[in-house]
């Protein structure tokens, strides 16, 4: 039987933006789960198309990416975008410990505590899968995705302050993602609705190493990637 990995994000195309060549490596050995919070329907650029609202079209293109990735399954948790906070922390944890108790995963994959670019969203995710890490002890490890400082000097202007990435030196685990990269960019392009920000992260991908990054708190070595 494989091993269930979780990838918890805030919202649709975090997974692609994110960790997506890691996941994509993951998924060859054990069943990758996506957990996304959010409905990702708070953009007010949107306009609604054919009678699909925006959650409707993330929901798809979500799945999309999923499915370029090898990705076993996806989970809604059907939060608000934009609205995470301590009001709601641990409803959130409580719909997420379900499904840990049904799927029981050995791996959490999320982003790192600062929520990488500074969205608070992906900064309650982060916290959350860090608390349903603690209290489940079957839980083998916990991965935060973190970028490098030349990453994110390339993101340019952002709409909240980004935090400065990491040396390369500082992270505990680099992936490399150039065998899987293909991958990495047509789950990207799946993200319809948001192509601005596709295309941008994109040609920073271009221009980089083809590496993830992560931050590593294990309690076992079940799972080791290079």
């Amino acid at each position: 039987m494989k091993k269930t990995v979780f990838c918890v994000i805030a919202h649709p195309d975090d997974e692609a933006f994110g960790p997506s060549g890691t996941l994509a490596i993951l998924a060859k050995t054990y069943d990758v789960h996506v957990i996304c919070v959010t409905d990702g329907a708070s953009d007010p650029r949107f306009h609604p198309i054919g009678g699909k609202t925006l959650s409707d079209m993330r929901k798809e293109e979500l799945k999309a990416s999923g499915e370029a990735l090898g990705i076993h399954s996806l989970h809604m948790l059907g939060f608000q975008d934009g609205t995470l906070n301590n009001n709601q922390y641990h409803e959130v944890a409580a719909k997420l410990q379900k499904l840990v108790d049904v799927y029981k995963p050995k791996l959490i994959v999320t982003n790192e505590l600062r929520g990488v670019s500074g969205h608070l969203d992906h900064v309650a995710v982060a916290m959350i899968s860090s608390y349903i890490y603690r209290e489940n002890k079957s839980i083998d490890a916990i991965w935060y995705s973190c970028t490098t400082k030349s990453s994110s000097n390339l993101m340019g202007k952002y709409f909240v302050f980004f935090p400065p990435g990491f040396d390369r030196e500082e992270v505990d685990m680099v992936v490399n993602v150039r065998a899987v990269f293909t991958k990495k960019i047509a789950a990207a392009r799946c993200h319809k609705s948001q192509q601005k920000d596709a295309l941008r992260v994109i040609a920073k991908w271009m221009i980089s190493p083809k590496e993830e990054l992560f931050f590593v708190t294990k309690r076992r070595d079940t799972f080791v990637i290079a």
